[in-house]
């Protein structure tokens, strides 16, 4: 329980939790968000308002930005549409009750010009109502009766001196009109044909937020000329086309056993390295002496005391580690868990700063110390349930961050099994040895203001680790994150960082901390490593030309990779574009006779981002890639950014639970990343010609070889 911190608690999981609930749904006339509505008024007019099926309808969408709100608007369709950082998104909706015809311009109007942020140029922009005019064919299927369209694919924003406001489809007013009933007599014959011929054109770039409130081009002007972007599928029929696709594919083979070994020492260190936190370490002489007092020094009575003790501990601790690594899959990527997990790191961070104290309720405190006073066996077990307890503050994050780290590879049971004893044996095994030998408790350092700094420095890493939560979190609410952005979160470690190498210089002291009027060697080292690794970071925040600006060196990248900066519809560091369509990946195989190379990934996948920013971008494995047709499977939910028209959260999670149904059936695995190489067959079935599946990329030249020998292969 936490004391004094629960009302903290509850109103921190409030605030952190209130972005995700606020998502407004369609109502009659929109819900407009109230920042946009006091900068402008937004009207959407069907003319006529009465139409039958087969006839030509015309929508009007007027933005009046208000002149005692000194606010503008910006055209969908700029000039200067390359460099203009700021501009409306304007794309045809997907079929249905309308089927949206004809090409999208900007009206004329006086569009005014300033000069941009970047100092280079003008953009574009107007103070006075705007009406974008987009033609329409009302469906022959469409049903009689009222109709409400929602404008999918059309994102507006306003502006004013302070600040700009983007409101999407879901916050729009819908297109209403009313479909009768009844033979039409003036049926435009070539808005009819082109209507029942022709899918509508491919939608124009996505603008993203920018840093300033603006937004900016999510690729830059070479990658836009090869952006792909598709239309939202339904998501019945998506998951049927890919469920197809696990009997049309041959010549997958299981992956290798897992390194079981590997694995289980990785949990063992783990296991040791919690040994150390400041809720484990005070505790290991006092636990130890009290059992040693009621073994009276026999050897056979100290040794059945420690194995219950330590089997005690194994239990619990194991069974949570195993129950970790069996659904830390699942729960990593969902964004309830995220939430939760970032305030509850947030908690922490400031009980180990020294703001409250965090301790086990007093009923359950009284009851615990009871049984354990009686002594003999019984006593023993629950000594180490309520220590077990006690110090799951502080193990629960090396807990989850080892789980964390299996958790895209963590599907065979044996495994799970193996890891979560091996990290509950190695935390109870120096209790076991100290209980045999007693001689060993003077050897331990005394607890001390060491301790102390070490709760601190470990408080830091928390409220990092919180941020990180909080913006994978938002990451699978929106489609583009507005609050955790990737330049926040990186500016909130630079500043943790700085903030803790000043503490480990002295230059504050916190509520617990004794007094000192000197610091030791390794403190001094630690404070500098902490102040190095903020100053190298700090570049990142900084932008030139609308381009960050990216320190060179591992650390940056393992850092870029781990806060997951947004995917692009476009390959990072490459002229060539990803799709993340696999039937059209396959279909343009067919006609250029390179093989596909498919790349299961997902949005919270950290190894992912290591690999397209390290690996990706070297010349020999950009030559490669060249010569494939390239596809990425999201197996948790497909970015905004890579559909012509956002078809909703809904429907991208779908698609890529899908995708993730797709990889399980076929190769076997879960495993993030995972690379494959398929190519389609005369007989219509698809080969698999190599899977790549060491998750990192630690051999750039090793990846590069793969490629090309299964390209080889495939050419065969």
């Amino acid at each position: 329980m936490v004391r004094s911190a629960l009302p903290l608690a509850a109103f921190a999981l409030f605030v952190l939790a209130a972005p995700a609930g606020a998502q407004p749904g369609i109502g009659a006339k929109g819900n407009l968000p109230k920042e946009f509505a006091a900068r402008a008024s937004v009207s959407v007019e069907v003319v006529p308002a009465k139409a039958k099926r087969g006839e030509t309808v015309l929508i009007k969408l007027t933005v009046a930005p208000r002149p005692e709100a000194h606010a503008w608007t910006y055209p969908a369709f700029p000039k200067d549409g390359e460099e203009q950082l700021s501009r409306n998104t304007l794309a045809f909706p997907p079929p249905g009750d309308l089927i949206f015809i004809g090409k999208l311009a900007d009206p004329a109007v006086a569009w005014k010009e300033k000069p941009r942020d970047t100092g280079l140029g003008l953009d574009q922009y107007t103070e006075s109502p705007v009406t974008w005019e987009l033609k329409a064919v009302v469906s022959p299927k469409a049903a009689v009766g009222p109709k409400a369209v929602l404008l999918e694919g059309i994102r507006l924003q306003v502006c004013d001196a302070r600040t700009c406001i983007a409101a999407d489809s879901r916050k729009l007013p819908p297109a209403e009109f009313t479909v009768e009933d009844g033979e039409s007599t003036t049926i435009n014959a070539a808005d009819y044909a082109e209507a029942t011929k022709a899918p509508p054109p491919p939608a124009p770039k996505e603008p993203t937020p920018s840093s300033a409130g603006g937004t900016k081009p999510t690729t830059t002007a070479a990658q836009d000329k090869v952006a792909v972007r598709k239309t939202a599928k339904p998501t019945d029929a998506y998951a049927a086309e890919m469920k197809a696709f696990e009997t049309r594919v041959t010549g997958a083979e299981p992956p290798p056993p897992p390194t079981l070994w590997a694995f289980v020492a990785t949990a063992a260190a783990w296991g040791l390295i919690s040994l150390v936190t400041p809720c484990v370490f005070p505790m290991i002489p006092i636990t130890v002496s009290i059992f040693l007092k009621q073994a009276h020094g026999s050897l056979g009575e100290r040794l059945k005391l420690a194995s219950v003790y330590c089997l005690t501990i194994i239990t619990v601790l194991g069974l949570s580690a195993f129950t970790l690594l069996k659904f830390m899959a699942w729960l990593s990527t969902h964004p309830v868990t995220n939430v939760l997990l970032g305030a509850l790191f947030f908690v922490l961070a400031l009980s180990l700063f020294g703001m409250y104290d965090i301790g086990l309720p007093n009923a359950l405190q009284k009851r615990l110390q009871a049984k354990q006073s009686k002594g003999g066996v019984v006593g023993t077990i629950f000594g180490a349930l309520a220590f077990t307890v006690i110090s799951f503050t502080c193990v629960a994050p090396f807990l989850g961050g080892f789980a964390g780290i299996a958790g895209s590879d963590s599907s065979f049971t044996v495994k799970e099994i193996a890891g979560g004893l091996a990290f509950a044996t190695a935390f109870a095994a120096p209790f076991f040895v100290l209980a045999l030998v007693p001689g060993l408790l003077k050897a331990l350092p005394r607890s001390g203001g060491w301790l102390d700094s070490v709760k601190v420095v470990m408080g830091f890493l928390e409220l990092a680790a919180a941020l990180k939560f909080l913006r994978t979190a938002e990451l699978r609410l929106l489609p583009s994150t507005e609050y955790f952005t990737f330049d926040l979160v990186l500016g909130g470690w630079v500043a943790i960082s700085f903030a803790c190498g000043l503490y480990l210089l002295n230059a504050y002291r916190l509520p617990h901390d004794e007094e000192q009027p000197n610091i030791s060697v390794p403190r001094l080292i630690f404070a500098l490593l902490f102040l190095g690794l903020s100053a190298y970071l700090a570049p990142a925040l900084l932008k030139f030309d609308g381009k960050p600006q990216r320190p060179s060196g591992s650390v940056y990248a393992w850092v870029e990779a781990f806060l997951l900066p947004e995917d692009k519809p476009t390959e990072s560091g490459a002229e060539e574009a990803w799709g993340t369509d696999l039937q059209e990946a396959l279909d343009a195989s067919k006609k250029s006779g390179q093989p596909v190379f498919v790349d299961f990934t997902g949005v919270t996948c950290t190894n992912c981002r290591i690999n397209e920013g390290n690996v990706f971008p070297l010349p020999a494995v950009r030559d490669e890639f060249r010569k494939f047709e390239k596809v990425k499977l999201y197996t948790d939910e497909v970015p905004e950014p890579f559909y012509a028209a956002d078809p909703g959260g809904r429907a991208r999670t779908a698609e890529g639970t899908a995708n993730g149904d797709f990889q399980l059936a076929v190769f076997k695995t879960n495993q993030l990343p995972l690379y494959a190489v398929l190519a389609p067959q005369p007989d219509g079935k698809v080969k698999v010609f190599g899977v790549y599946d060491e998750g990192k990329i630690n051999d750039a030249g090793k990846f590069a070889a793969f490629l090309k020998e299964s390209r080889e292969k495939a050419k065969r």
